[in-house]
């Protein structure tokens, strides 16, 4: 629709390219939608654009319209790309919405070097009509998104019902089998020993499954309080390992502990991270076939406290990964249920991590390549301080820090609180600027914005890996993007840190305080 139309305004207003970019599912970046009067491999190479970048990148940054004329002669970095298509009169709109940024709508002209007053307008009203359109498709998406997932909830929860009716119910038969075995048997028999112990394994069973759903159940209402304390997560996780042996044992699968160095301490509740780490044991027991390993590690990085829990069991496709965590989720959808459960433990155990401020996340390469459990709670405070002084002495390391980014006052506000520090600090506002100070200016450390104009922060940092009075700079993007692929890409350019935007001083100040001396 938004290409037909387009076509019809470029006959109509004499142009011969159009670009139409929306707004990534992230929020973050520009994807083309639909253009004209390019080459293809000239679209290939434009599918996706950063905010700040070219004429859209920047209307899309700063929700303004812009209107470049007379390109041919213009050195404005911003329209270098239209101008290697030939367009000599360009003028961008910023999709908007409610409020809300959806995209960029432009047209070019190879023709003429400016665009008319009224043919402005028209492009005005193309691209209010083009973003009322946009807005009601993605409102549409979004319902049916929303009706799919209730769909989905609705399943999972009658699923769970059935699941939960034949739980509750398998224990009760032996328990009935076992007291019509008591009442009948010799007092203390063996048979009346293997009824009793029956009876106290299925009770336990029974126990353990009320308990995961009232816990479950306080997590969502937030009824739960944890009990928090100093905790040495080595020793904690060393019993759990212990707690759980016998079930690796009975299950024939080996079970390898690999603790911290040093001691690691957390400020945590210890009934309810052995209950994390329990939970996450006994499934790897419980999906790791006979003769298999799992092992469970703990280290220490940077502000937390990492556990890992893997194993070479049977895996997960990747649509159940994403799925995992949900309450009622279930990877297991044997006719038999062999497994057991009610999907209810890793729900239960992501909420009782979030309650201590942490995460955890799952991965595994597929069906039958095992799954990794990573755990993530945060240090405790007073016992990172403690060391973080102890290594630096309490004594900041002066840097020569220069700051590359196009926002002035961004810019200046970032050198003013980093000068607080006793740094010397420069400021360049554009990539060619940056190479150039820091040729004079021969910092130890580079804060590079990623969304400069003409100029990117890939490219600058390309730049100071080709010049070899360059390379020994510590390199640092600062992004407002930080999926992986975004951390990925800095470092392939050359940024050995990624900072997301706004860098907190605190921040700023570790990573300065951890360069080895020799780059100062």
């Amino acid at each position: 629709m938004i290409e037909g139309l387009c076509r019809e305004v470029m006959e109509h207003l004499d142009c011969q390219t159009f670009f139409n970019y929306l707004v990534d599912e992230v929020g973050c970046r520009l994807r083309l939608n639909a253009c004209a009067g390019i080459p293809d491999e000239e679209v290939r190479k434009i599918q996706s654009l950063d905010f700040g970048v070219g004429v859209c990148g920047c209307v899309a940054r700063d929700g303004q319209r812009m209107i470049a004329e007379d390109i041919s002669n213009s050195a404005d970095p911003r329209v270098a790309l239209v101008k290697s298509y030939g367009v000599r009169a360009y003028c961008c709109h910023p999709l908007i919405a409610q409020g809300k940024l959806l995209g960029t709508l432009s047209f070019g002209t190879k023709t003429r070097t400016r665009f008319a007053a009224d043919e402005v307008e028209i492009m005005h009203s193309v691209a209010d009509q083009v973003a009322t359109a946009v807005e009601s498709v993605e409102a549409q998406r979004a319902l049916q998104a929303a009706n799919a997932q209730l769909v989905e909830a609705d399943r999972r929860k009658n699923e769970f019902l059935a699941v939960l009716s034949h739980e509750l119910r398998n224990p009760l038969a032996p328990i009935k089998n076992s007291l019509y075995i008591l009442d009948r048997a010799a007092a203390g028999g063996e048979q009346a020993r293997r009824a009793l112990g029956v009876i106290d394994r299925q009770a336990t069973q029974l126990s353990n499954l009320v308990n995961d759903l009232l816990d479950v159940t306080r997590i969502t209402r937030n009824k739960i309080r944890l009990q928090k304390q100093r905790l040495e997560i080595n020793e904690l996780v060393r019993r759990a390992v212990e707690d759980n042996r016998t079930l690796f044992e009975r299950n024939e699968v080996v079970l390898s502990c690999a603790l911290a160095p040093a001691p690691v301490f957390v400020n945590a509740d210890a009934t309810r991270v052995a209950q994390i780490v329990g939970n996450l044991l006994q499934n790897a027991a419980k999906f790791t076939s006979r003769g298999g390993r799992a092992r469970v590690s703990v280290v220490a990085e940077a502000r937390d406290a990492v556990i890992r829990v893997i194993d070479n069991g049977v895996g997960m496709a990747p649509d159940t990964v994403t799925r995992l965590f949900q309450p009622f989720m279930q990877a297991d959808h044997t006719l038999d249920r062999s497994k057991g459960g009610l999907g209810l433990g890793l729900a239960l155990v992501r909420g009782l991590v979030e309650l201590h401020g942490g995460s955890i996340e799952a991965q595994s390469e597929g069906l039958g390549k095992g799954a990794e459990f990573t755990v993530r709670l945060p240090l405790d405070v007073g016992a990172a301080l403690e060391k973080q002084a102890a290594r630096a002495g309490n004594v900041r390391v002066p840097r020569r820090v220069l700051i590359i980014e196009d926002n002035v006052d961004a810019a200046d506000s970032l050198r003013e609180a980093l000068e607080l520090g006793e740094h010397a600090v420069e400021v360049a506002h554009s990539g060619p600027e940056g190479i150039e100070r820091a040729r004079s200016f021969r910092p130890d450390v580079v804060l590079c914005d990623i969304g400069l104009p003409g100029m990117d922060g890939y490219d600058v940092a390309r730049a100071f890996q080709q010049d070899p009075a360059l390379q020994p700079i510590f390199l640092v993007a600062l992004s407002g993007y930080a999926l992986p692929e975004d951390l990925e890409r800095a470092a392939d350019a050359g940024f050995p840190r990624h900072l997301t935007k706004p860098p907190s001083v605190d921040a700023l100040e570790r990573l300065l305080s951890e360069l080895p001396e020799a780059s100062a």
